[in-house]
This record gives C-alpha cells, sequence and structure tokens, in this order.
C-alpha cells in the first residue's frame, strides 16, 4: 500500500513538474550575434553582427537580456575570444563567441594594407577611441605573444587609460610590474617586461 501510494505520489509531481520545465524551455528568447555586437558596442567595441560566431545555441530567460562583456582575449589569427553574460545571473549562463577580426593588424582598428586589399567586404573591428578603458586598480588579461608561442595572465592595472596607451600593471601578487599596451576592455598586450 505504501509503495502504491509513493508512486501515485511520483506521478503526480512529475505531472507538474515536465510540463512546468516545457515552458521554461518554451519562454527563453535566442540571443543572437546582433545581441552579442550591441553589448561589444556598448563595451567600445566597433563590431556588426556578421563579424561573431555563436559557439553554441544560447538562450536567455528574458526578453531584453542586458549582456556585458567580462573578458576578450586573442584566439587564433585574427580572432578574438569573447566571454560574455547577462547582467541577471538568472537571465543566461556565461558564454563565448570569436569574433572574426576581418583583416586586422595586432591593434583593433588598424588595417594591413595586404589584408586590406585581400579582404575589402569585411569590415574591420574596431575599437572607438573616446572610452576610459581601464582605471587604476582594474583587473586585466596580459597577452605575451613571439613566434607562435603565447602566454596570457591575470594582472592588475596601476594606471588608467585609453586603447593604444601604454599602462603599467602588476601581477596579482604585485610582485612582478609589467608595460602593457591597450589593445580592447580587459585585453592589454605585453610591450616590456
Amino acid at each position: 500500500m505504501q509503495r502504491n501510494s509513493a508512486i501515485v505520489l511520483l506521478a503526480i509531481w512529475l505531472g507538474i513538474t515536465i510540463p512546468a520545465l516545457a515552458q521554461t524551455q518554451q519562454n527563453r528568447v535566442a540571443i543572437s550575434p546582433q545581441h552579442v555586437a550591441a553589448a561589444m558596442a556598448e563595451a567600445g567595441w566597433r563590431v556588426n553582427a556578421a563579424q561573431v560566431k555563436l559557439l553554441s545555441q544560447v538562450t536567455s530567460a528574458a526578453h531584453d537580456a542586458w549582456l556585458q562583456v567580462v573578458q576578450v582575449t586573442h584566439w587564433q589569427d585574427h580572432q578574438l575570444k569573447v566571454e560574455l553574460r547577462c547582467h541577471d545571473p538568472r537571465a543566461c549562463l556565461p558564454f563565448y563567441v570569436l569574433v572574426n577580426q576581418g583583416g586586422t593588424a595586432d591593434k583593433p582598428g588598424q588595417i594591413s594594407p595586404a589584408a586590406a586589399v585581400a579582404d575589402e567586404t569585411a569590415p574591420a573591428l574596431e575599437m572607438t577611441a573616446e572610452k576610459l578603458l581601464f582605471r587604476s586598480g582594474d583587473p586585466a588579461t596580459l597577452t605575451f605573444a613571439d613566434k607562435g608561442l603565447s602566454i596570457t595572465m591575470p594582472v592588475v592595472c596601476l594606471q588608467s587609460g585609453h586603447r593604444g596607451q601604454k599602462i603599467r600593471v602588476s601581477s596579482t601578487d604585485h610582485k612582478r610590474f609589467y608595460t602593457g599596451e591597450i589593445v580592447g576592455p580587459g585585453l592589454l598586450k605585453a610591450t616590456a617586461l
């Protein structure tokens, strides 16, 4: 008798839970490359939706989810890996996208002459110059790149600056100091050890 009542209770619980889960999935809204491009524009990057490659299907519980750029790092030749999240952590999980730089050089917004001739249709990934990207005390990622070897490390900014400026940074334990050139939100390129 107890076993039968347990089975009945389990069936009732599943009858309530499964439709509720299905309804939750139906109310989710897909996050598109346009949403990502808008979030990157808000962070200071000039990107269009054609440059954004979603690595998986990403959905949000909110119809008007506010996306934030968490980190931008170099991925491969002419590509950046961008970590994004919803401002409200209940709306979506953090996710990554790839952004094609469309023939840009090391600095966002600068196009090498050969790449410009080879690919005139691909828009350049640019950074707007008016926005202060780093303030003293901000966390960032410093990239060391030389002959196929790329090393990234977390650092703390010791100075404020705009894209293209060189600022002093330190390791997170403040034992080593470096100089880095600002290439984007959260991203510096090492210029001197």
